[in-house]
């Protein structure tokens, strides 16, 4: 790379697209445009960019010159299920079992669902499925579970069945065999085959997106994959498109749900991996944050317009899943577990007809009409108009960057939306308003707790990380109402750090294999079924990353005691295993188990089983540290003062808090509140008792103090009992 080069990052989001760039000496600089429904995200995704390149006071044309890399994390394959409007998919499968994605083992009503809905069977349907029953053939074949043919395929019945598909106008095509993770040789025939009939044909081969067992799992990945397949690439050729036209050469890269970038060509064949990725993003933001700062736990809390996401970091890792869930639909996907709620800034306030409670989501106003201060036709309240009333967000600030993108914020359109509520409620308007609030944050209080909690941890032992536009606003009762004492809030780029944390990261593929092995294990048997996997990874690592790719591999086991249903994935530290290696695996199982779910549950003497093994060869791609600061007094300069302004912390009546630029304030600045510290994007509110320290790396440290919470006896019954 040469000095003049930027690396870029967006994120699409409900309401905003992000942007942010970053140069050789760490500057970072961000951009926000509207999200574009209309013309598929393509004008926000590259309005984003002009965006931020106006902040560096670069034309369009000087930011796609000097990019070097460009990292998206793309939401079309989530909305393409979410809004049921992907291709017409065909599903070839083995005669006998063409209902499987029909049945979906009995879990298709429940899968997702809350747990006070999971008894709820009656009232609570199976979604609709994505390929009709009349595009699914059967086809007569057999592979046994050693991999050995039992019944050739029948190539004739491939091409009546494929002949039928396309003359009810198919535009795309999902083979799964039974157990071709031990042996594709059919799965890869029919679709030789397929491919002479219809060359045109998105076609996915269920051992292609699935290497795991799971007959269902790995057949509605292969189904959702062609699903969402055709439109996810024509929109990712649309844009890749777009980056040339405007002079660029930048490698394009999209992120994955399991932490890492795809090269485009990868993510174009296998966007079903892409679902739930945005959000990811700011995990792996949350995880370089994590080994900047020293910490181990972390809580990182993304609201932003549309959803509230929460995802964990546990000892400097962030937790992972093998099964991921989009519309109750649930498949075998390495995932970094992400857990949303309708409870962001665009979230829309109602009241229940049957009780007369107030509400807050899931229903959001989206980018438009948004909510109602936005002036854009949205007459609804939502979070941000009680936040605008309320004193947190200043009435002066600018929603989005750039020249004719910013939106203007209307005070008097928010209290007229939020009044309507009031008359309804029979209460003030600054009473809907607080209660808005107050609903919104204990919504996201209770998911952190349900997660944390559910993982048999104590969040008091966490520090939070908020982001998102919305975050850092609310971040302070959320985090309170757990007991959790620090919560940080990653600088200026906070609004926008899900781009921030896709833009930093590293390229990663994922190749697993199903095994049986039980203790005591042998090293030498594991590293050769490791290399085996490795070794077939790094042929498609070197084809689309580049022959001189440089590979380390993260290797992983995935354990429980034998008989058991529910298993633990450990990482493991050594490059080549031994008896050492071996024995630490089997200790930190121990303790993992131990901690999830209790002394108790440890049954001594039991064997214990490896199923599965997985291994992540990851390319390294450069990253700058970022630009740092030396460190002032802790006075705030007179500069960073702004006039002082009535704010609401929890009552109603408010109070005269002092307000900061925060662009203004210095590292190691102390402001104590109450006050507010207005930022490009989002603003940090800081009631009595509480400070803000800003870090020589700019961010924002807000330290709760060691306040006994209410909540804390709840805690750690809940956690005693789990």
């Amino acid at each position: 790379m040469t000095k003049s080069e930027l690396v870029c990052g967006v994120d699409i989001g409900g309401t905003f697209t992000d942007c942010v760039l970053l140069d050789l000496d760490g500057n970072v600089v961000y951009g926000k445009a509207l999200t574009s429904y209309n013309d598929g995200f393509e004008s926000g995704f590259f309005n984003s960019i002009e965006a931020a390149g106006e902040q560096m006071g670069l034309s369009t044309q000087e930011v796609f010159e000097r990019l070097s890399r460009i990292s998206h994390g793309s939401t079309i394959a989530t909305n393409i299920v979410a809004e049921r409007n992907g291709s017409r998919v065909g599903l070839i499968t083995t005669k006998g079992h063409e209902d499987t994605i029909i049945m979906m083992r009995g879990l298709g009503r429940v899968a997702g669902e809350s747990p006070e809905n999971i008894l709820k069977v009656v009232e609570i349907p199976k979604p609709d499925p994505l390929v009709s029953r009349q595009l699914i053939k059967g086809i007569a074949e057999r592979i046994d579970c050693n991999g050995d043919v039992v019944v050739e395929l029948n190539e004739q019945e491939i091409r009546e069945a494929v002949q039928d598909l396309i003359n009810s106008k198919m535009e795309a095509v999902s083979i799964s065999f039974l157990w071709s993770i031990k042996n594709p040789s059919h799965e890869l025939r029919a679709k030789e085959i397929i491919q002479e009939m219809a060359p045109d044909l998105f076609i996915t081969c269920g051992h292609e997106v699935s290497q795991t067992l799971g007959e269902y799992e790995r057949t509605i990945a292969a189904v959702i994959n062609a699903y969402v397949g055709p439109t996810t690439s024509k929109y990712l050729e649309k844009i890749q498109k777009g980056i040339r036209s405007r002079g660029s050469e930048a490698s394009f890269l999209i992120m994955q749900c399991h932490g890492g970038m795809f090269p485009a060509i990868r993510s174009r064949q296998a966007p079903v991996l892409t679902i739930g990725s945005g959000p990811v993003g700011g995990i792996m933001g949350c995880e370089s944050l994590a080994e900047e700062l020293g910490y181990k736990n972390i809580i990182g809390t993304d609201m932003g317009g549309t959803t509230f996401d929460v995802g964990l970091i546990v000892n400097g890792d962030p937790l992972t899943s093998e099964q991921a869930i989009v519309d109750k639909f649930f498949y075998n996907a390495p995932n970094v577990q992400i857990q949303s709620i309708g409870a962001g800034g665009g979230s829309i306030a109602w009241v229940d007809s049957y009780s007369g409670g107030l509400r807050v989501g899931p229903q959001s106003a989206k980018a438009n009409p948004g909510p109602a201060c936005y002036g854009l036709g949205g007459e609804e309240p939502t979070v941000t108009d009680a936040d605008l009333l309320l004193g947190y967000i200043d009435p002066e600030t600018v929603f989005g960057t750039g020249s004719g993108r910013g939106l203007h914020l209307n005070k008097e359109l928010a209290e007229k939306a939020i009044s309507k509520l009031a008359a309804k409620l029979g209460i003030s308007t600054i009473e809907a308003a607080q209660g808005i609030v107050d609903v919104a944050n204990a919504k996201m209080a209770n998911l952190i707790e349900n997660e944390v909690i559910g993982h048999g941890l104590d969040p008091r032992d966490f520090v939070v990380v908020s982001y998102g536009g919305a975050g850092p606003v609310h971040a302070a009762s959320y985090a309170e109402d757990l007991g959790i004492s620090t919560v940080i809030i990653p600088g200026e780029i906070s609004s926008v750090w899900s781009a921030f944390g896709i833009s930093i990261s590293d390229i990663r593929y994922e190749t697993e294999k199903e095994v049986v092995l039980l203790s005591p294990f042998d090293a030498e048997e594991l590293e050769t079924l490791f290399v085996e996997i490795e070794n077939k990874s790094k042929d498609l690592v070197y084809k689309e990353v580049g022959e001189d790719t440089n590979i380390e591999f993260k290797r992983y086991v995935r354990m429980r005691f034998n008989w058991q249903k529910h298993s633990l994935e450990v990482p493991l530290s050594a490059e080549t295993l031994n008896d050492e290696t071996i024995k630490k695996v089997v200790n930190d199982f121990t303790s993992m188990y131990k901690e999830r779910y209790g002394s108790a549950s440890i049954l001594p003497g039991a064997q214990l089983e490896i199923e599965s093994i997985r291994s992540e060869p990851v390319v390294r791609v450069w990253k700058p540290n970022r630009k740092m600061e030396a460190i002032s007094h802790v006075s705030p300069p007179a500069e960073s003062k702004k006039p002082e302004r009535l704010v609401y912390l929890g009552g109603t009546s408010p109070v005269k808090a002092q307000i900061y630029n925060g662009s203004k304030l210095l590292g190691g600045n102390i402001v104590e509140g109450p006050a507010v510290i207005d930022l490009p994007g989002t603003s940090i509110v800081i009631d009595s008792g509480q400070q803000v320290q800003k870090t020589e790396r700019g961010d924002f440290i807000l330290s709760l103090g060691e306040k006994e919470n209410k909540s804390n006896e709840l805690v750690s019954s809940l956690k005693e009992s789990v």
